[in-house]
């Protein structure tokens, strides 16, 4: 008896009959949608959401075909408990559906199955074909994709899960662009007249030792030509043009170089001499030796790269198209390269002298290295590399000056766009020694021009469009008469805003390149230091250790 008790006990309650609860299902046959009415008779009672589940079931309406809407269960529950009457939709049937998605490049789709839920609709193949013809894809569909989403076993496996399932439906096809054509130098040895950059953005001077020498016929340098893109093509069948590689051509300096008869795409030397490198090829120069010059051998005016092995003696002039090298001491005396200037000894001149010509002047088109410099002239549109010290020299550089070894400059000036290195400016005894980078007054003023130009830009198109609004108020035949001459304004303005705003971009692009110009001294800095970045003066009066001048908030700061 008392196990028969207890297994009672663990029975569900026994529910009356829904009709006895007052209750009446109807399915909707037409939408599949199960309504219910409550009417409250004596025997209605309260119910729990559990208890009205099981009713529901029994009723023959199991959770499968009919999931219930919780949020009107409740509100039935609610008048069952009030006693109200209520007539609600207790579980409505949803269809599955396809989604497609693209990526932004339209060289994918795919597709989301989302489940169906109580008895609507599974998705089918021709859901699926819907779906696509809708999203307008025509290319690259995975067939195999296609069937595993239109599979009965995975929408059954989906319905009433809240689950979606993903796929890729179709591939496109990613263009390629075509490869630029390109030089190969095909020497080891060759003086680079380019501008080498370094992973920091600043001119690496290459120390190139002997000057090299090769004999006619030599291949220099092979163009390899251009291929073409392959176009692609997007999933939904259209054509994505590919970019053809931009040609390149042999710039054929003189007749120091030739094509190969065989080859068009082989430069070859056509004599002997001292290879070049210049912008898209190779060209040939003489390379004249000397041991040095002085009043025997006079002035050195020469076609082609100079090697000097001695000095070069005051009031002598070296004047070459190439490199210049020189392996002892420069005295007051005038050298111009059209490449690179070398100095294997230093540079000493005579303060005072009133012509250049009497200086120790040094002028490069590419950069200059020397081991020392006093009293000189040194003037480079690259960088500046002296091996130890500068006493009261003049020295300007295109990019920047470094100085090696004790790193002391002590007199003088120092001038270059983006960076000034030693170890130690000016000296104990107070002399005066100006540093400066990123000079940039008139770049300033041209930025400043191109602003006021906009401005007045800006005018001219606001009184284009007031003028605009005057023909079309005075009516459609005055409007036909000045429209082309309206349209032939407003698009002269617009060419000139495009320009303007494109000097605007690349002159904030060097402005920017001189206010991160810096001062970087790596020992001391003595008073007497005279530092300019970008146009902002700092006076040093006391000494500073390491000390790194940079332009910040329009002031000249000091980061130690």
């Amino acid at each position: 008896m008392v196990e028969k008790s207890n297994e009672q006990q663990s029975s569900p309650e026994q529910l009356p009959s829904a009709l006895d609860l007052g209750f009446v299902f109807q399915l909707h046959e037409d939408t599949n949608e199960l309504w219910i009415s409550f009417d409250p008779i004596d025997t209605s009672r309260e119910l729990t959401k559990e208890q009205f589940q099981r009713l529901v079931e029994e009723a023959g309406y199991t959770t499968d075909n009919f999931p219930l809407l919780a949020p009107n269960v409740s509100i039935l529950l609610g008048s069952v408990r009030r006693r109200e009457s209520k007539d609600i939709c207790i579980s409505i049937p949803v269809d599955g559906r396809a989604e497609v998605f693209f990526s932004p490049n339209k060289l994918l789709a795919g597709m989301v199955i989302y489940g169906a839920e109580g008895r609507g609709k599974l998705v089918d193949r021709p859901m699926i074909d819907q779906a696509i013809k809708k999203a307008r894809i025509t290319h690259g569909l995975l067939e195999d994709a296609l069937e595993t989403l239109a599979s009965e076993d995975l929408n059954r496996s989906l319905r009433n899960s809240g689950q979606v399932y993903c796929s890729v439906i179709a591939y496109g096809e990613a263009l390629e662009n075509g490869v630029d054509g390109h030089l190969e130098l095909l020497i080891e040895d060759a003086s680079d007249r380019r501008f080498q950059e370094d992973q920091h953005g600043t001119i690496d001077f290459l120390d190139r030792g002997e000057f090299p020498f090769i004999e006619e016929n030599t291949p220099l340098m092979r163009r390899h030509p251009p291929t073409k893109g392959k176009p692609g093509c997007s999933v939904l069948g259209k054509t994505l043009r590919a970019k053809d590689g931009k040609d390149i051509n042999f710039k054929l300096k003189d007749a120091s170089v030739k094509t190969a008869d065989d080859d068009e795409n082989l430069l070859i030397a056509a004599g002997s001499g001292l290879p070049v490198i210049s912008d898209k090829g190779v060209h040939l120069e003489q390379v004249l030796k000397i041991d040095k010059v002085d009043i025997e051998t006079g002035h050195i005016r020469y076609r082609g790269s100079v090697e000097i092995k001695g000095d070069v003696r005051d009031g002598m002039q070296v004047i070459a198209t190439g490199d210049i090298k020189i392996g002892g001491v420069v005295d007051a005396a005038f050298i111009k390269a059209g490449g690179h200037i070398e100095c294997l000894g230093g540079v000493i001149g005579h303060t005072g002298s009133e012509y250049m010509t009497d200086k120790a002047a040094l002028v490069a088109e590419c950069s200059i290295q020397a081991r020392f410099a006093h009293e000189a002239l040194l003037q480079a549109k690259q960088e500046i590399i002296i091996g130890n010290q500068v006493m009261h020299s003049k020295l300007v550089a295109g990019t920047f000056i470094q100085v090696q070894g004790k790193g002391q400059v002590v007199g003088g000036s120092m001038q270059a766009v983006d960076l000034l290195e030693m170890n130690s400016s000016g000296a104990v005894s107070y002399t005066e020694t100006h540093l400066e980078v990123g000079e940039c007054a008139q770049l300033q003023e041209t930025y400043t021009q191109l602003l006021s130009q906009l401005n007045r830009l800006e005018e001219q198109k606001y009184q284009l469009i007031e003028l605009a609004r005057k023909v079309r108020k005075a009516g459609a035949e005055e409007l036909a008469k000045k429209k082309p001459q309206l349209i032939k304004a407003k698009e002269a303005l617009q060419l000139r805003s495009a320009h303007l705003n494109k000097e605007l971009t690349e002159t904030e692009q060097q402005l920017k390149r001189y206010y991160a110009s810096k001062i970087q001294i790596n020992r001391r800095a003595y008073p007497g230091s005279q530092i300019t970045v970008a146009g902002h003066q700092y006076e040093v009066n006391k000494e500073l250790d390491k000390a790194t001048f940079v332009l910040k908030e329009d002031k000249v700061q000091i980061q130690q």
